[in-house]
């Protein structure tokens, strides 16, 4: 898997907002009530867009993006605009700290290694890494603050925690990233005016397991 150093730190990147993309299938009776079956996980989505670069950087990224081989090389990218949690932006209270999971069950979970009365608020994002090596990439569902011993309780996060996530895992909440892949048949190579390419774009998809 790429690392953000090998693909993301190459991109100049316009804003852009982490979404869900779903698999459920729906049905209903005529009573009006609906049923809901998740065929699969939910996956993170987003849809990126480069700002003008030069034909010499277009090149560049077009390089990167042919390396990845379609499908098969998944990397890690990040929202380069919230670099930490919503009441520590900067992450400068998590420097030195080694935050791991405690106990994690489902949709709940609990870490350790925390800065002593740290706060992570609801939409905060954490990246996992197992001891297997495999990503997870959740958000927090509720506010959480943690004990003077740097502990949380179990609190919620979205989406489901996978059966590899465990206790001993690795955290990141400083500049969390999630292992994706570019959606086949979304990359826009942009258009050239002069020695400006501008327009470059493409969409992602969480790839998990990896």
């Amino acid at each position: 898997m790429k690392t953000l150093a090998q693909f993301f730190d190459h991109l100049p990147l316009l804003p852009m907002r982490w979404e869900i993309r779903r698999n459920d299938e729906l049905s209903g009776v005529g009573s009006g009530v609906v049923f809901q079956a998740e065929l699969a996980p939910p996956l993170w989505s987003a849809a990126i867009a480069l700002q003008p670069v030069r034909l010499p950087e277009a090149n560049e990224i077009s390089a990167l993006v042919n390396g990845l081989l379609g499908v098969q090389e998944p990397f890690l990218f990040r929202d380069p605009y919230l670099c930490g949690p919503k009441l520590d932006p900067g992450g400068a209270g998590l420097v030195g700290a080694t935050v791991t999971v405690v106990a994690a069950n489902g949709r709940s979970l609990s870490l350790g290694g925390l800065p002593s009365g740290y706060r992570l608020s609801i939409g905060d994002k954490i990246q996992i890494v197992t001891s297997g090596g495999t990503h997870a990439f959740v958000e927090v569902s509720e506010n959480v603050v943690a004990t003077a011993g740097g502990t949380t309780g179990a609190f919620q996060v979205f989406p489901r925690l996978s059966v590899s996530v465990s206790a001993g895992a690795t955290c990141t909440l400083a500049r969390p990233a999630c292992s994706c892949i570019i959606m086949p048949g979304s990359l826009q190579s942009g258009t050239s005016s002069g020695n400006i390419v501008s327009g470059i774009a493409f969409r992602i998809v969480q790839k998990r397991g990896v």
